[in-house]
């Protein structure tokens, strides 16, 4: 199929158009956008109307039951397209370095940096880290600043193909959106989680070696939170007097300004909305997207849409209970969730440093994987990706 340039893509790079197939077609219908880009909107209303009538306790048990399964479908829905299925089989080929030297160094290097870090790990059950926790630093560095920089470009990604949709194929408004999805996932998200996550391993790191106080933070985050409602009615207010305005492209602004919201008007009840107006709205779009792709790619070989649909959910699904199996469940992510974390890795016998290094460095080696892997699949200036995913979309 022939392509036409045009200055933008799914994920913001210089990217292509295809001849005959409108704008309005590149997602399966209204319905399909509202429940996977706008997981958001549909998991709160939920969350909302479950916690009013049968109390938070049990709306947030039974919704959130399957959180960390999600999770890693997500992340495995993009790991496999770029480096396990037949579509790209030949840009592995034409691209060795790309699509396998390189991730396998990014494998080696966050299990080196794993088993380093649990090996050296000399947890105090209380008070500050000290110097001799930099290797637990830089782990969470790596994973922290990768996610924060990820969730960004997907952001970004919504709203660049909300902006196809719409005919804005203009460069100040790619520029606009661009400046607009980094300073929110960049800036203000990083400082709303620490001024209210100060037990959490990003937040105990951060204030042991931030010369500031947790008070002093929720000062900042006010203000952090009053420049994100500043800025986003600037780009609403941008969007609205614009002769050809996309409505999607206001909703999911509104959904990036609930991003720090949730941080910023935590309480006992509104903080679970963190799981479906920040957390779901991410993985949903990852999963979604992947499984256009993949199935699209499936009735393109000649597959009925009941046998493509059931061939790509059962083959994600099958890697994802594998990954599970291996990984030990929900064992690696306590280590993330802030509940006595320290207290875990502080009771750490000599003769278990090497295997939490390992489960560590697996841990941190399949999230930057997934970010390496999701940035490169929707990377549509790259011919290999025109040509092997670009036509699925």
């Amino acid at each position: 199929m022939s392509t036409t340039p045009v200055s933008t893509d799914l994920r913001g790079t210089p990217g292509i158009r295809f001849p005959g197939i409108p704008a309005s077609h590149w997602v399966q219908s209204p319905g399909w956008d509202g429940f996977w880009m706008f997981a958001a909107i549909w998991g709160s209303l939920l969350l909302f109307g479950l916690g009013h009538t049968v109390g938070w306790q049990q709306a947030t048990t039974g919704l959130f039951i399957g959180n960390a399964f999600i999770a890693v479908f997500h992340s495995y829905s993009t790991t496999f397209m770029v480096l396990g299925s037949a579509r790209m089989r030949a840009a592995r080929a034409e691209h060795p370095v790309k699509y396998v030297v390189i991730p396998l160094a990014i494998v080696a290097l966050s299990m080196a940096v794993g088993i380093y870090t649990g090996l050296t790990l000399s947890f105090p059950r209380t008070a500050r880290y000290g110097v001799e926790l930099w290797p637990w630093v830089v782990y969470l560095g790596l994973f922290w600043l990768g996610h924060f920089f990820h969730f960004g470009k997907q952001d970004f990604g919504v709203l660049t193909l909300y902006r196809s949709r719409a005919g804005q194929h203009d460069d100040r408004s790619r520029q606009v959106d661009l400046a607009y999805s980094l300073a929110m996932m960049m800036a203000i998200q990083p400082i709303m989680y620490v001024s209210v996550g100060t037990g959490t391993p990003l937040g105990e790191a951060f204030y042991s070696f931030v010369p500031i106080t947790p008070e002093t933070m929720l000062t900042v985050a006010s203000a952090a939170f009053a420049f994100a409602f500043a800025i986003t009615l600037g780009v609403v207010c941008r969007e609205i007097i614009r002769p050809n305005c996309s409505i999607p492209k206001l909703v999911y602004y509104a959904i990036m300004l609930a991003h720090p919201a949730v941080f910023y008007f935590v309480d006992t009840s509104f903080k679970y909305y963190f799981f479906t107006t920040y957390l779901w709205s991410h993985w949903f779009v990852a999963i979604g997207l992947v499984a256009r792709i993949n199935v699209n790619g499936y009735r393109a070989s000649g597959k009925t849409t009941p046998r493509a649909q059931l061939r790509h959910w059962l083959t994600i699904g099958a890697i994802v209970g594998l990954v599970w199996w291996l990984i030990g469940g929900l064992d690696h992510l306590a280590v993330f969730s802030g509940r006595d974390y320290r207290q875990k890795l502080a009771e750490v016998t000599p003769e278990q440093s090497l295997f939490v290094g390992i489960v560590l460095g697996a841990f941190l080696a399949e999230q930057l994987v997934h970010y390496y892997c999701d940035r490169h699949l929707f990377r549509m200036r790259d011919p290999e990706i025109r040509q092997a995913i670009g036509p699925l979309l």
